[in-house]
Formats: structure tokens, C-alpha cells, sequence
């Protein structure tokens, strides 16, 4: 728009362009329209706009909505003063009122289109700037990338046509060919020798199949500008390249040489066969340092023929290190292997772990020998020690006089597999504890009574479970305990829930108002003394026997539901922060178990609200509708009997909006009651004997207005009679529904309707050649509120197809969609002519 005034805008340009010069424009040219409209009053006469849709149409075009709208304003007055009766007043008649809208309607199209003209040469402008800005940039990328493969530190050549006609190649690549003549020939005739050892073979496959090549430490003997030939050893990389249109146009090979590094693996190889076989010629006891590996002797010879627990005894209390390596050293806590010497056998296995005595009994049954056996041991430290142990026993004239072995050090493989357990064991419980919770979310409160007692006696002895009410108190639900003959103490402690008004140091209170966990590792008596509520509280505390507690809060999305709670009596444990942990993650499940049933119960209340406020609204909307018509076709009468009157024609057009209107309500209301009754269950289906094919014919008939009006033809296909036992009412509303959408989304395209019956089945399908619907809303648009196009430009609540569904199933049949975007849908309804509890029934009527 400021073309020709340089680069630099002219004052003048800034000031047309600024809101002052774009409304006093606007004004300017009204005002000229209107002297130029009384100047020509008597020639164009009579079109009192003519003039001023001109300047209305400058004002858009410079200066957008604002100046039109304020030229619109001015030409109404300036019209209406010179043109409209009364000449000179601004007073408006009722037959102005209809010549002034129909020119502010147009003058709004008219600045529409001048605005929207505006945007789009603008945004053509800034297209064409971006274009020209892309271009650069990607010339300049070319020419990086030419810079880069010409300077890459690798083998770069780019091959075009299935010819692989070399196009470039940077000058590692053409030092490596020996400097030949590349550019503008065939790769084969370029470098035949490349032929012979299937290079050009893959290049066809990499054109043919568009897929990308790597080839690792690929052997290539190539010829050098002086006559010899190099051996190299290179990665290959062939990449496709493609065409703007996508098709495969040349290939780009990317080659490393890696030559020098094949060589020097080769000369390592060697180099570590010598060195392995070095190694197996010195192979030494120290060597092999990887295991424990041990000589223990006797004090004394140990006789074979005693019994096996003397021999075991007599071993444990006689038996010492004799010999050992640094390793085994190590496992005990040593540096040295000469530390270990001397160390008797009691010294290091621990007689109270019946894996020890075990294991040594095993070696004396198995004839002194044995494998794989595990044994507890301790270090220097004291440090408890998993080994697996090989014994093989020293036998001399009946007697063992020794032991070789060998040990591996398996503690902390055993602790891992340990932790593994437990973590699994953990796993398992919360999987079963969320696995209750989800069970139900309506009794929140059995729910988490079974929770309590799924914890007990896995996790704890005594499980207690506070909620809180809806007053604000807190009520006990579950007290779980291990032991039967707890149950009288389980009884009297329901009695002692969480209170915030008493002694705040209580467990359960005092993790209910700091919203944290409150852990006892030891539960001592004056523990328990110094924070129940009372002296009762006390002595049913002291009743549990408990020494270790956990309170944990329920809290939710910044909500606390109560606490639950955690003893230990019967078990040798404490808890700790590892047990801390998992039940916090119990109570957090717990808590969002709660807070989904309050939400699922607020949603329920919701729904059965909302379901009876539709119902409720869709009669009262239903009450005003059918005077509301009666009235419109009185009116329509009493237009019909002055034929005279110039009024008659606008009358009857009012009347024939407002009907479709009406009638257009009068189908949302229905919808919407029916959608209420299928949410309450209350649709009814009336079985009465039905002639589908009349009925069909009768529906059609009066839709074939509308369709003309939208430029559709219906085209139906029906035998000439087809009956069953079906809901007539409900019937006619599917196969409205179904023609309305048809013409609605036909886009002025044939609605072909077809009906034909088939082994004891009835076949309705309509199908339209409009807009088509796409694959991913086929599946739900049976649902309710469901659409597949926007609102904005087609109407409806999106629900038709849901009632049709409804009802369909509900005659005992189905209906489908088949759609193609862009080529219209096709919608089948089967039937069976008789319902199977019809056709049982005597009777011809059946709700």
C-alpha cells in the first residue's frame, strides 16, 4: 500500500495511515457522497444510497471496521435527511426502517470483503517477504554445505540418476581415486575397479529401495594416479536423495577411512594371542585371585569311623588356616593372606547359623566332599558374611588330615536378593491394598476396613483406621488385630479415636495436625503414658503390648480424611524409615481412594441433577411451543385473506421463519426430553403391526421441500409394501433423523434412500454425497453430545444419531456408518420385522 514512496514514509503517508487520517477520511468521503447524492439528487434518482456505498466502500478499504462503521452511521443520517421522506428530517418512517437495514446490511458485507482484501494482500505481502528471506537463506545453506563437504575430513561424493553419475566429489574422495576425471561420468566407467567389487552393485540396491547403507571396514583396492594399488579398509555410509516431489534422484556417500585402525586391531589381536598364551604357560596358584582359596589342616588326624556330629565338633574346635590367598584374606577383613594363617575354623563360621553346621554336616555325609555350599561367617569386625563354598576333603589311612577349598564372597548378592524380596513383597501388598481400594466407591468406608486387615499381620499387629465426618469429628471405623484373643482390647480401643481437643501429643493427633507421619521406633510405657488421652486410654494402650508405632495422615489434594495407624506387639521388629516409607505410600492410595469416592459421589449427585433439570426444562420449553404455533398459523390465515395488502408477502415470510423456527425448537426440546428418559430409563417402545415402506414414503414426501431448498433431490428405493412389528412413532423419528442429516450434510447432493427386507430382516440404509466423515469420529459418534464437524458451521446438540441408536437396540437391532471424507456416508439400520419377544407374545402390543 505505500508503494512508490521509498523506503522511507512521507509524512503525508504517516498521517493517512494514523487513526486521525484513517476516520477523517471516512468522514471526508461520507461528506462528499452525500453533497454529490443532493447534486444528483434528480438524476439517480431513486437510489438514495448509490453515492454512499462508495464512500462506505473507501472508508473500509483504508481504514478497516472503525471508519466504516462511522461512514455507515453518517450515510443513514445523510440518506435519511436528503433522500428519505420526509426531504430534510431525520425522522424515519416505518417503510425507511427496511431500505435503511438493507443498506447497512450491505455496507457491512461490502466492508467484510474490503477488510478481509486488505488482510490478505497484506499477508501476500508478508509472504512474498518471508519467500524472498528463505531463498537467501538457503542459498547461503547451500553454499555452508558445499563449503563443509568440500572441507569435511571424510570421503564425500554425490552421485546422480541410476547411472550414479558423479556430480561432486570433495578432495578426499578424488585423492583417494587417484585424481581421476569424476565430474559428468558414471560411477562404473569412473572407477571400473569400484564394479568389480560390488560397489556399484549396492549403490542400485541403496536407488531401487530408497534405503539407507552402512557398510563397516568394507575392503577396496583402488588404483593410484602413478599405476599402484591401494588396499583401504572404509565405513561406508550411502544415503538416498530425493527429489522435490519425493522420488529417489542420486545417492550421497559418506567414507571414513579406517584403514590404519583395521591394522593396528590386527597387530593387537596378535599381540594379545601372545600374551594369552604367555599367561597359560605361567599361570601361578596367585593367579587366580579371583576366588577364596584355601588350605585348612587338623591338629590332629580326624578319624572317619567316628560319628559324624563328634567328627563336626572335633572339626570346628581343631581345624585351622593353614594356607590361603589375598582374596580369601580380604573377605575377612584382611590385607594379607598371612593374617588369615593360624585363624581356627570357630573363629570364622557362626555355630548359631544352622546354614554352618549344616553345610559342614553335607561335607561329611557326601564322602568330604562337597559344592555350592553356603556358609555365615564373620570378619575381623565382626560383620556378618555369606560365602559358597567347594570343599574337597585330605584323606590319609581313614583319617582327614585337611581341607582344600575354595570361597565366594556372596553377601551382598544375598542382601540385594533380600532387598529384592522384601521390595517385591512390598510391591504385592500395595498391588492387593490398591486393588481393594478400587474394588468400590461407594462404601469408602468397608473399603478401607478391608485395607486395614489386609496390613495385619503382614505390615503390623494392630491397624487403626480414624475418619473423619462431615461435622468435623472423627469416627474409628476399623480396629485390626492379629491375635483372637485381642478382641476384647480391640473393642475397648474403638472407643479411643483421634481428639483434637485432647492431648495434642497423641500419635494419631498430633499427625492429624502437623499433616505428617509420626514415627515411635520404641513404644515405651512412659511414651505411652505421656500421650494418651487419658488414664483409660493408658491402660488399653499398655494392653497392645505395643513397642513400635506409625500414624500416618490421609491427605489428598490438600485434604486430610483422617488417620490411620500402626502397631507392632507380637513381632521381634521396629519399624524404621524403609517400613515408614511403604506405608505412607499405603496411606497416600488410602487417601486418593477417599477423595475419588467423595468426587465419584459428587458426580452422581451431578448427573441425577442435571438428568432431572432436562427433563424438567425440556417440558416446561414444550408447554409455550405448540400456542406459539397455533398463533403463527392463525397469522398466516389472516395474511392469506387480504391479498391486497402490501404487507402480505413480508407477513407470510415472518411466518414461515418463525414456524421453522418453532419447529426447529420443538425437535431440540423432544431431544432433549427423550435424552432424559434414556437417562433415566423411562423410553418407552410401543410394538404396534407397522407398513415401513408407506412410512418411509411419508417421511420423504415431506422432506422433499427442504431438499429442494438446499438443492437436493431425494432419490428413494422401497418395495411397495414392507410390514413388521415396530414403534411407529420411534420408527419415524430414526428415519427423520437420518434424512435430516443426509440433507443437512449433503452439501445440494442426491440422498439416495433404500428399504429392502432379508431373511426375516428389514435393511434401511441412506446415503448422502456430501462432506464424508472422517475414520476417527465413526466410532462415537452414536454417543451422546457427539460431533464430527464444528458447530460454528453446521447446528444441532449432537444428538439425533444418539436417540437413533438408542431406540434402534432398543426395536432389538443395530445401525452403522460407512464414510469416505470428501465422498459422502452411508447409514444402515437392521431390524428384525419381528423382535424375539414379539414374536413370543400373543398380544400385538408390548411396551
Amino acid at each position: 500500500m505505500q508503494a512508490g514512496l521509498g523506503d522511507r514514509p512521507s509524512r503525508l503517508w504517516l498521517f493517512a495511515v494514523s487513526p486521525i487520517g484513517r476516520y477523517g477520511l471516512a468522514v471526508l468521503s461520507t461528506l462528499v457522497a452525500a453533497a454529490f447524492q443532493a447534486l444528483l439528487e434528480h438524476l439517480i434518482y431513486p437510489t438514495p444510497f448509490l453515492m454512499f456505498f462508495g464512500a462506505v466502500m473507501l472508508s473500509g478499504w483504508w481504514g478497516g471496521w472503525g471508519p466504516a462503521l462511522i461512514s455507515i452511521a453518517i450515510s443513514m443520517a445523510g440518506s435519511s435527511f436528503i433522500s428519505l421522506p420526509p426531504i430534510g428530517s431525520l425522522e424515519l418512517r416505518h417503510g425507511n426502517v427496511f431500505s435503511l437495514a438493507i443498506f447497512v446490511v450491505v455496507c457491512l458485507c461490502m466492508t467484510r470483503l474490503n477488510v478481509m482484501l486488505r488482510r490478505t494482500s497484506a499477508e501476500r505481502a508478508a509472504l512474498l517477504l518471508r519467500e524472498r528471506v528463505a531463498r537467501r537463506e538457503v542459498e547461503a545453506e547451500r553454499a555452508r554445505l558445499h563449503d563443509l563437504f568440500m572441507h569435511a575430513p571424510a570421503f564425500i561424493s554425490l552421485l546422480q540418476g541410476p547411472d550414479h553419475v558423479y556430480i561432486l566429489s570433495n578432495p578426499l574422495d578424488s585423492a583417494a581415486l587417484g585424481h581421476r576425471e569424476l565430474l559428468g561420468r558414471p560411477l562404473g566407467e569412473a572407477v571400473p575397479e569400484a564394479e568389480r567389487q560390488g560397489v556399484v552393485a549396492l549403490l542400485d540396491r541403496v536407488y531401487a529401495t530408497g534405503k539407507v547403507v552402512v557398510a563397516n571396514e568394507m575392503p577396496l583396492s583402488l588404483t593410484q594416479s602413478d599405476g599402484s594399488v591401494r588396499k583401504f579398509f572404509l565405513n561406508f555410509v550411502y544415503q538416498p536423495t530425493r527429489d522435490t516431489s519425493g522420488r529417489i534422484d542420486g545417492i550421497v556417500a559418506f567414507g571414513f577411512d579406517v584403514t590404519a585402525f583395521v591394522h593396528a586391531r590386527e597387530q593387537e589381536a596378535a599381540l594379545a594371542a601372545e600374551l594369552k598364551r604367555g599367561e597359560e604357560r605361567y599361570r601361578t596358584f596367585v593367579s587366580q585371585s579371583t576366588e577364596g582359596i584355601f588350605r585348612a589342616e587338623m591338629t590332629q588326624p580326624l578319624s572317619t569311623r567316628l560319628p559324624r556330629d563328634e567328627q563336626l565338633e572335633l572339626m570346628l574346635r581343631h581345624m585351622y588356616v593353614a594356607e590361603s590367598n589375598d582374596a580369601m584374606a580380604r573377605m575377612y577383613g584382611f590385607t594379607h593372606a598371612a593374617e588369615l594363617m593360624g585363624t581356627a575354623l570357630e573363629g570364622l563360621l557362626v555355630r548359631e547359623a544352622s546354614r554352618n553346621t549344616g553345610y559342614l554336616r553335607a561335607f561329611l555325609q557326601s564322602g568330604y566332599r562337597l559344592e555350592n555350599a553356603e556358609s555365615h561367617q564373620v570378619d575381623r569386625h565382626g560383620h556378618l558374611k555369606v560365602f559358597l563354598n567347594n570343599l574337597v576333603g585330605i584323606i590319609e589311612a581313614e583319617h582327614l588330615i585337611g581341607i582344600w577349598g575354595t570361597q565366594r564372597d556372596v553377601t551382598e548378592q544375598r542382601r540385594a536378593e533380600e532387598e529384592l524380596k522384601h521390595a517385591e513383597a512390598n510391591a504385592r501388598f500395595l498391588a492387593e491394598a490398591s486393588a481393594v481400594l478400587a474394588s468400590s466407591l461407594d462404601d469408602y468406608e468397608a473399603t478401607l476396613r478391608n485395607v486395614a486387615r489386609l496390613a495385619v499381620p503382614a505390615l503390623a499387629d494392630w491397624s487403626l483406621v480414624d475418619v473423619a465426618q462431615a461435622d468435623g469429628s472423627f469416627k474409628r471405623v476399623e480396629v485390626a488385630f492379629a491375635a483372637p484373643e485381642d478382641a476384647e482390647v480391640a473393642r475397648e480401643l474403638r472407643r479411643f479415636g483421634i481428639a483434637p481437643e485432647g492431648n495434642t501429643e497423641h500419635p494419631a493427633t498430633r499427625a492429624l495436625l502437623r499433616r505428617e507421619p509420626v514415627l515411635i521406633e520404641n513404644l515405651t510405657p512412659e511414651i505411652i503414658r505421656a500421650r494418651a488421652h487419658t488414664e483409660e486410654h493408658v491402660w488399653v494402650l499398655l494392653a497392645t503390648h505395643a513397642h513400635s508405632l506409625l500414624s500416618v495422615p490421609l491427605v489428598a489434594r490438600g485434604r486430610v480424611f483422617g488417620v490411620i495407624s500402626f502397631l507392632l506387639s507380637r513381632s521381634n521388629r521396629n519399624y524404621t524409615a524403609t517400613e515408614r516409607a511403604l506405608l505412607e505410600e499405603l496411606a497416600r492410595r488410602m487417601a486418593l481412594s477417599m477423595e475419588n469416592a467423595r468426587l465419584y459421589q459428587e458426580a452422581r449427585a451431578a448427573i441425577l441433577l442435571r438428568d432431572e433439570f432436562l427433563s424438567v426444562a425440556s417440558h416446561e420449553l414444550k408447554t409455550p411451543l405448540t400456542p406459539l404455533s397455533l398463533k403463527l398459523q392463525m397469522l398466516a390465515r389472516e395474511a392469506r385473506r387480504q391479498p391486497e395488502s402490501p404487507l402480505r408477502r413480508f407477513v407470510e415470510d415472518y411466518v414461515a421463519i418463525g414456524s421453522k423456527q418453532v419447529k426447529r425448537l420443538s425437535e431440540l426440546v423432544s431431544d432433549l426430553l427423550d435424552v432424559s428418559r434414556i437417562a433415566g430409563g423411562r423410553l418407552r417402545v410401543e410394538f404396534e403391526e407397522v407398513d415401513l415402506g408407506s412410512l418411509l414414503r411419508e417421511v420423504v414426501a415431506r422432506h422433499e421441500p427442504e431438499a429442494a431448498r438446499v438443492g437436493s433431490s431425494l432419490v428413494l428405493d422401497t418395495e411397495e409394501s414392507l410390514v413388521g412389528c415396530w414403534d411407529r412413532l420411534r420408527l419415524e423419528q430414526v428415519i427423520t433423523n437420518l434424512v435430516d442429516n443426509a440433507i443437512k450434510y449433503g452439501a445440494g447432493t442426491p440422498v439416495h434412500v433404500h428399504l429392502h427386507a432379508d431373511a426375516g430382516q428389514v435393511h434401511l440404509d441412506v446415503r448422502d454425497e456430501g462432506i464424508g466423515i472422517a475414520p476417527e469420529y465413526q466410532s462415537r459418534i452414536f454417543e451422546r453430545f457427539a460431533r464430527a464437524v464444528s458447530e460454528r458451521h453446521y447446528g444441532g446438540l449432537g444428538l439425533g444419531l444418539y436417540i437413533t441408536h438408542t431406540i434402534v437396540e432398543a426395536m432389538g437391532g443395530s445401525v452403522r456408518v460407512e464414510s469416505t471424507p470428501g465422498q459422502g456416508a452411508t447409514f444402515r439400520v437392521v431390524l428384525p420385522i419381528r423382535p424375539p419377544d414379539v414374536a413370543s407374545s400373543p398380544h400385538p402390543m408390548l411396551s
